[in-house]
């Protein structure tokens, strides 16, 4: 079976999602006076959205064929553990301070490093705190391979219905969506993870390939950082734009950035560097912090580091690439 054609501009989305997950840390880490990313966890909700969709895409039909789903998880956990074990690693003098001695920090050594919550410091993953949201897109994959493929599109709506209910619940009751990194909120994240993947199976399963663009391509991308920056400058700050972010925007800027036709270096790079970058941007602000260093440095280290592990890891498929990317 052959693989479904590469939409661009989805790629070009994660980078995009990426660089507000940095944003939020990186004011947290340093104290920033101004918010402007505070709703930046909202990026997870868009990731969550999109591995439903590309999984409902591309997965469902290997499963169909004969793909069996423990095969699917053990390669889904091997993409996932190296670059995030690479930000543990250096998270790991930082979450050894904390700690203190052996007895405390070997078992969230151990549990972290095997994509596992511990519950130490008022975290879950203490060694890099985005790994919150790998255990649960894991957890909402084997959820899918196990049990919601195998759902009707009437279920699976149904589904979706009661875990919206749920998430409505869940924002009003906690006053946003900025759940599951902490062990004091872990559990209202699984509606929260769950309404997105599940709505990002739909979207695909209603629509498929079919051109529907709620949004030009050029909004599609520029709109989940305006959003963001957005319910800062003019006082946003409710649960109500958090649902808002999730059920509205998060599918439209998925729909409209399928316009984009063309791969150029740009888009490339915006997919091929959004996941080291997620995955090891928190820890080298974290140290750089501890080191004495301001913000401005700190982001060029997490940018130099994610860029320097994407052309490591690149190199033999830019090698063989590198006459199909035009443009940039």
């Amino acid at each position: 079976m052959s693989a479904p054609a590469r939409l661009h501009g989805l790629d070009a989305l994660r980078g995009i999602a990426a660089l507000l997950v940095v944003g939020l840390h990186a004011q947290a880490v340093f104290h920033h006076p101004h918010s402007w990313f505070s709703r930046g966890y909202l990026a997870v909700d868009f990731f969550l959205m999109l591995s439903g969709y590309l999984m409902a895409r591309i997965t469902e039909p290997r499963l169909a064929a004969g793909l069996g789903a423990g095969r699917f998880m053990r390669a889904r956990y091997r993409r996932f553990w190296p670059m995030m074990a690479l930000g543990m690693a250096i998270g790991i003098p930082f979450a050894w301070a904390r700690a203190g001695d052996w007895q405390t920090f070997l078992p969230l050594f151990i549990a972290n490093m095997a994509l596992l919550p511990w519950p130490f410091d008022r975290v879950l993953f203490a060694l890099n705190i985005p790994a919150w949201t790998i255990f649960f897109e894991l957890l909402a994959n084997g959820l899918h391979v196990v049990l919601l493929r195998r759902l009707g599109n009437r279920a699976l709506s149904l589904v979706a219905l009661a875990l919206g209910a749920a998430t409505i619940w869940v924002a009003m009751t906690w006053g946003s969506l900025d759940l599951g990194a902490r062990p004091s909120n872990v559990w209202p994240a699984f509606p929260r993870v769950l309404f997105a993947y599940t709505l990002g199976i739909l979207l695909w399963r209603w629509l498929g390939d079919r051109p529907v663009r709620p949004i030009p391509v050029w909004l599609a991308l520029v709109a989940m950082p305006l959003a963001v920056v957005g319910s800062h400058a003019l006082g946003w700050k409710t649960w109500q734009f958090d649902l808002a972010f999730v059920m509205l925007l998060c599918p439209a800027v998925i729909l409209g950035a399928q316009g984009l036709a063309r791969e150029t270096r740009a888009v490339w790079l915006s997919a091929a560097v959004s996941f080291p970058l997620f995955a090891l941007h928190l820890p080298i602000l974290e140290a750089m912090r501890e080191l004495g260093f301001a913000w401005q440095p700190a982001l060029a280290a997490a940018f130099a580091a994610a860029l320097g592990v994407t052309w490591w890891t690149n190199r033999p498929a830019r090698r063989m690439a590198k006459p199909t990317i035009k443009g940039g």
